[in-house]
């Protein structure tokens, strides 16, 4: 028997790997720093985590960095709210067997828990939840095309698949004095500060991409008075270096590694420095057009053809979905500050109509001033929900910056969640793997001509396999000129000479 000569195409793509979800407690006991006085009360901790590095090695993730824990306090050596800045350090490995090129870590604090041993020493205890992405890459071959046998006819197909083509990271940081709007010339004392990335465009332009979004401050500050304020700096990067598909489709998803606020003093005034280093996830997807070959015969040799199913992992554009909630505080006198807010990682429900919903649980820590001027805490939580219009594979949930507004004799503190939708899948393509010669036709026993009917669900393919002729054949002797001509008629088969 002999082998045909099949010609095959290599197709790769991203398929994303179940997550990894790994809770690691990290604890310690510190004094504090002589220039602090001592502490009274603390009112609110909060925590950053930041990662500075992933690395998997036979067959073990590895994630370490630090906490920055900033810690609220009163001291009855001096008036006024104080603010103490700690770091534990973290480092843990667990077992990651799902044979991943590509790994991103998400993280999130479960617990934070800060205690005083005394007025001048502190216990920290912290529970962060790490949860890592991964994806790998797969790599399929496809029938692309046939030779080797005389009246070799080939059934050539066409799919468009939608695939994740790649994924990478990139690392870039930004720097930027910015002034203080509403200060005075002396830059007042920074109590606490966050930072949250967006990314608002992802373009290709030739062989670069250019990224553009927002990096929002919300700051609390000490001066005469408490204040919150918040920063937007917008910044661009733009990358090159990678081989980028032009038709491409490539979106990013941000991620704070490290940062540093600090007030500056400048000839026009006071100010704030900000030193952001971010790394930037980015993903290529493609309309991938595919041909290959599902079936094959010979009008002259007999031909023993294997089929099989060729699997390939779709993925299609992320999607968002964006919502928000809002909280009302009363008695808040001038003054709020959002400390923290979190959400959880949702959970998949249906409403009474039986349609699909995504809902997440709010959970965030409100700073103000009551109407004594103590500093005072509330802790808040609502159930923030998005109806769908598909279920997704998998999802993702994240807070945005806050707004706040007067309302009243209070303030509306109003945080956005951001639902981004992920939907993936297998497209099967069946396929020609292997053909091989096995012997001639006897041409002698087939009649010149046969008549015949369409079946129902029969093909033009299917007539002219099974009578060993070609499709043209059939169309020329007909009359036709393309396979949807044919209804019932009965038609007239010609045999190949």
């Amino acid at each position: 028997m002999d082998e045909l000569d099949l010609k095959f195409r290599e197709i790769t793509a991203c398929q994303a790997a179940e997550d990894l979800v790994v809770t690691h407690e990290e604890s310690m006991e510190t004094a504090i720093p002589e220039y602090c006085p001592d502490l009274a009360r603390i009112v609110d901790t909060e925590g950053r985590i930041r990662i500075r590095e992933k690395a998997l090695s036979d067959g073990k993730l590895t994630i370490s960095g630090s906490i920055r824990v900033s810690v609220l306090y009163t001291s009855e050596e001096s008036p006024g709210l104080r603010s103490l800045s700690l770091t534990l350090p973290f480092s843990c490995k667990v077992d990651d067997k799902r044979d991943c090129g590509m790994i991103a870590v998400d993280s999130r604090l479960l617990l934070l828990e800060v205690k005083m041993l005394g007025s001048r020493k502190l216990y920290i205890r912290a529970l962060p939840e790490f949860r890592a992405h991964g994806w790998r890459k797969v790599r399929k071959q496809i029938c692309s095309g046939a030779d080797g046998s005389e009246g070799l006819q080939v059934l050539r197909q066409q799919a468009l698949l939608p695939l994740m083509t790649d994924v990478w990271e990139r690392e870039c940081s930004i720097a930027q004095e910015v002034p203080d709007q509403n200060g005075t010339d002396d830059a007042p004392d920074l109590l606490m500060d966050q930072v949250f990335l967006r990314v608002n465009s992802c373009q290709q332009f030739g062989s670069k991409l250019v990224i553009k979004g927002d990096a929002s401050l919300s700051m609390l500050c000490r001066g005469d008075t408490l204040e919150s304020k918040q920063i937007t700096l917008p910044f661009s990067q733009i990358i090159d270096g990678e081989d980028l598909p032009e038709d491409g489709i490539f979106c990013c998803m941000p991620q704070v590694m490290e940062y540093e606020v600090h007030p500056v003093r400048t000839e026009n005034g006071s100010g704030f420095g900000v030193t952001i280093r971010m790394g930037l996830l980015i993903q290529t997807y493609q309309q991938y057009p595919v041909e290959y070959v599902s079936d094959l015969y010979s009008t002259r040799n007999e031909i023993q053809t294997r089929r099989e199913n060729v699997s390939l992992p779709t993925s299609q554009q992320p999607e968002e979905l964006r919502r928000d909630t809002a909280q009302r505080l009363e008695g808040a006198g001038a003054f709020v500050y959002l400390t923290d807010a979190d959400c959880t990682q949702g959970e998949l429900a249906t409403t009474d109509g039986d349609h699909p919903v995504l809902r997440t649980t709010v959970h965030m820590k409100i700073l103000y001033l009551d109407e004594s001027g103590t500093p005072v805490i509330a802790e808040r939580s609502a159930e923030v929900s998005g109806e769908l219009g598909q279920i997704p594979t998998a999802f993702r949930t994240s807070v945005e910056p806050e707004t706040w507004q007067r309302v009243g004799s209070g303030y509306e503190v109003r945080v956005p969640v951001t639902f981004r939708l992920q939907h993936t899948g297998e497209d099967d393509l069946t396929a020609v793997v292997s053909a091989q010669v096995i012997g001639k036709i006897d041409r002698t026993a087939t009649p010149s001509l046969i008549l015949r009917r369409k079946g129902a669900g029969e093909t033009l393919w299917d007539l002219a396999k099974q009578c060993r002729t070609e499709e043209q054949a059939i169309l020329d002797a007909n009359g036709l000129t393309q396979a949807g001509d044919i209804s019932d008629q009965l038609l007239l088969i010609p045999k190949v000479r």
